[in-house]
């Protein structure tokens, strides 16, 4: 049977950069949790009272691969030059990822996590740890994420919990998929499907291009 592929992305729209990631992780730990108020009633005994959600916690977990391996067909890597002056798009490379991730693991940096259709969320890099192995120049990492909530931001619902960000963040690039399209891409993010295949070159919006690096700027 065969398998399904994740275009997975990670990407910080104030800094503009970007990651696609070249290796999918074995598996994605996607962690929803509550927190209870616990009392005690006389001649009833202890009970436990649901308080508020948790922030979302995702753990990605695999490996990073050296550069010039197979898997950067699938990747890559966008961000502004040191000085700010240049707009750099390239493809995959590992010490940029790792010092890509660890400033965002060391900084206040908002980022947006992106798997397919199936997680599109506003994150905070809880922790990010790598694995330093003598046989080969491929790095192993942890990257644990949560859930980002603007504490400015204020519910109508009448429990007081902070309603999910469901703004829109279009990512300066997309790896397209075997189900993408101009047109869908175009609605998911809310984009001109004319600007985008023109930008593009791209004729037939219906088509799909598996695999084709699709830029949104100007969009």
């Amino acid at each position: 049977m065969a398998t399904k592929r994740l275009n997975i992305m990670l990407y910080s729209e104030n800094n503009e950069e970007q990651i696609v990631l070249p290796i999918n992780p074995k598996s994605i730990e996607i962690k929803y949790e509550k927190s209870f108020d616990t009392y005690e009633i006389l001649g009833f005994g202890e009970v436990n009272i649901m308080a508020y959600h948790k922030p979302i916690r995702i753990t990605l977990s695999h490996f990073l691969p050296e550069n010039n391996s197979i898997f950067e067909t699938y990747s890559g890597i966008t961000y502004i030059s040191g000085d700010g002056s240049t707009y750099i798009e390239n493809e995959f490379s590992l010490e940029k990822a790792i010092s890509i991730l660890k400033k965002w693991a060391e900084s206040k940096t908002k980022i947006r996590l992106v798997i397919d259709d199936e997680l599109n969320l506003d994150c905070m890099v809880a922790a990010f740890s790598q694995t330093i192995r003598e046989s080969t120049s491929s790095k192993p990492y942890i990257l644990e994420l949560l859930e980002y909530r603007n504490p400015t931001y204020k519910t109508i619902a009448s429990n007081g919990l902070i309603t999910r960000n469901n703004s829109i963040n279009t990512p300066s690039f997309i790896l397209m998929t075997s189900k993408d399209t101009i047109y869908s891409i175009a609605d998911k993010y809310e984009l001109d499907y004319k600007i985008l295949a023109q930008n593009n070159g791209i004729i037939d919006p219906n088509a799909t291009y598996e695999g084709f690096r699709l830029s949104t700027k100007g969009a």
